[in-house]
């Protein structure tokens, strides 16, 4: 393209005319000939932003002519649109843009830094991991935090070590380091690391672990003073007695928690589960409504239909699921005059449990 014509098409985007700026920038995003490279790399020196993000976005035409090291600065830039414009560069540009970024994460200057470890967490290219493990050690907190979190969607084993070492480090990397485990193959020295960050001064710290633990977590953790953590062992432990003692918790959300775990494990607490049908929170009877969808004992049946009355459409709705699931007469009964509400919504969900229900008999 001609340097006039290109010319009028920059002007356009920064014009006040949303629809020349997008026609402009689609025209420019599609160019492809070596003159236009020149004409891209000459505005893209220029500060604005705008302009900055629209020049990014058509250098991905030219992945196999550029020298990615050039384009390092623009993953730091101040303006976010640039940001991700530039992310998208390297993340389009392959071996090569990988190369560049394990050589930006050895810079001298902590943005770059900064960026291209952010940026290689975005790429799962297996180069890019001794980089990240490197950089998980840095004298610098933010760059250790970013390698870390950068780490953690790598799906490698050889990463593992550096996580359970972060574990000893800054609560932000600890925090960060256990979301980086979670659902991975651990060795029992590994496990035993984790078990020991049950014990962090930071709740939100115990709960990640819990998390990473999953069903080895150990019940005694109903006695934490953090319902954030009992609702996290409630959601991943397969204790009866545990589970047990959480629907019971003081803590409403602990309680909802627990009945739904009851109910996606399909078991029979109908004890611990009909008292909380009368429970004070909406969420907790709306749960143990569901949670007792595959009971089979018959004083199950007249505490539902009870619930159909209840003054939360939803937990109506979850009473009436339960119920088609259980079947039988008083339940068709039940059911057939539940439906009977101005609620569309709600009478639809009692109407298909009315038909779960009928095809029981």
């Amino acid at each position: 393209m001609k340097k006039s014509a290109f010319d009028d098409l920059v002007a356009a985007v920064r014009s006040d005319d949303s629809a020349r700026q997008e026609s402009a920038a689609n025209k420019i995003c599609s160019l492809n000939d070596p003159v236009s490279l020149s004409h891209i790399l000459s505005v893209l020196k220029e500060d604005d932003p705008l302009t900055q993000r629209v020049m990014l976005w058509a250098l991905r035409n030219y992945s196999a002519d550029l020298d990615y090291a050039q384009y390092l600065s623009y993953l730091s830039s101040e303006d976010l649109g640039v940001r991700e414009a530039a992310l998208m560069l390297f993340i389009d540009g392959g071996q090569s843009a990988v190369d560049t970024l394990v050589t930006g994460v050895s810079s001298p200057h902590m943005a770059i830094q900064y960026a291209s470890v952010q940026a290689l967490g975005q790429f799962r290219a297996p180069a890019a991991i001794p980089a990240l493990i490197s950089a998980a050690s840095s004298s610098e907190q933010d760059i250790r935090e970013i390698a870390v979190m950068s780490l953690g969607v790598y799906h490698d084993q050889m990463i593992v070590p550096t996580l359970i070492s972060a574990l000893s480090d800054l609560p932000e990397i600890r925090l960060a380091a256990l979301s980086g485990l979670r659902g991975r193959q651990l060795t029992r020295d590994e496990l035993s690391a984790v078990l020991n960050v049950l014990t962090d001064e930071c709740e939100d710290i115990r709960a990640a672990a819990v998390y990473v633990l999953d069903a080895l977590t150990p019940g005694s953790l109903t006695a934490d003073s953090s319902p954030y953590v009992r609702r996290a062992l409630a959601s991943v432990t397969a204790e009866v007695p545990v589970l047990t003692e959480l629907c019971c918790d003081s803590d409403h959300s602990v309680r909802s928690a627990a009945a739904e775990s009851v109910r996606k494990q399909k078991l029979n607490l109908e004890d611990t589960l009909l008292p909380l049908l009368s429970d004070s929170v909406p969420g907790v009877r709306r749960a143990a409504a569901s949670a007792l969808g595959n009971s089979t004992r018959p004083d199950v049946v007249p505490a539902l239909i009870a619930c159909l009355s209840d003054p939360k459409p939803g937990i109506r709705a979850a009473a009436a699921a339960s119920l088609g699931n259980i079947g039988g007469e008083p339940v068709i009964l039940a059911l057939k005059e539940a439906a009977n509400t101005n609620n569309p919504i709600l009478a639809g969900i009692i109407k298909n449990a009315l038909t779960t229900a009928e095809g029981k008999k």
